[in-house]
């Protein structure tokens, strides 16, 4: 059993933690130079990224009703109004979740090899980028690993922040600019730097 393996098998004496929800995207993979992606995933990732760059990514701010269409037409799950800015980059439109309100900013990049859920109201601001995959480094064939990634209600993700695969940001939670965030917020928490670290509670002044 392979490192990647025995970190996603079930611990029920813990809590999930983010290696843990790493799963192999294609056991069978032979040699690192083979795609783990279908035939049809392959298909369907090109005609996005070619849909997106004509159809949306010249768009002004206030076409995100079309942009919102576009990505439904590609699987994208959609809740009440989020907002997505024309110059996102998301892999993988039926692997995202935007639940209302919720915000990807200029230059934000969604790299969703596995689940991503955009809870409501939280915002992704500009050039973040949101990492679903990795490869497992202990086999030759260098296997793609992919795991979900959850941003909670009400969470803020500064300019440039990195969030590493299998990640939960909590309800709440403040992820300072340029953060690298390799394991989960809790919720209410501020964290930053990098590695992210904890260094507030998050309050609101007018309450």
């Amino acid at each position: 059993m392979t490192d990647i393996e025995r970190a996603a098998s079930p611990r029920p004496d813990r809590d999930d933690r983010p290696r843990d929800r790493l799963r192999t995207k294609n056991p069978e993979q032979d040699d690192a130079y083979t795609s783990p992606w279908s035939r049809g995933e392959q298909i369907g990732i090109r005609l996005f990224r070619l849909a997106w760059v004509l159809l949306c990514r010249w768009t002004p701010g206030p076409a995100n009703a079309w942009r919102l269409m576009v990505l439904r037409r590609f699987g994208c799950r959609i809740e009440g109004r989020p907002y997505v800015a024309g110059s996102v980059r998301i892999r993988v439109p039926w692997q995202l979740t935007l639940h209302d309100r919720a915000c990807l900013g200029d230059g934000a990049e969604v790299y969703n090899l596995g689940e991503c859920v955009l809870r409501a109201r939280s915002t992704v601001a500009q050039h973040s980028y949101l990492c679903g995959g990795s490869h497992d480094l202990s086999r030759r064939s260098l296997p793609l690993v992919v795991a979900p990634i959850d941003v909670g209600e009400d969470a803020f993700l500064g300019a440039r922040a990195f969030v590493m695969p299998g990640v939960r940001i909590g309800t709440g939670a403040v992820v300072g600019a340029a953060a690298v965030v390799a394991r989960d917020v809790p919720d209410w928490t501020i964290v930053a730097g990098n590695p992210a670290r904890e260094i507030g509670r998050r309050r609101f002044a007018d309450e």
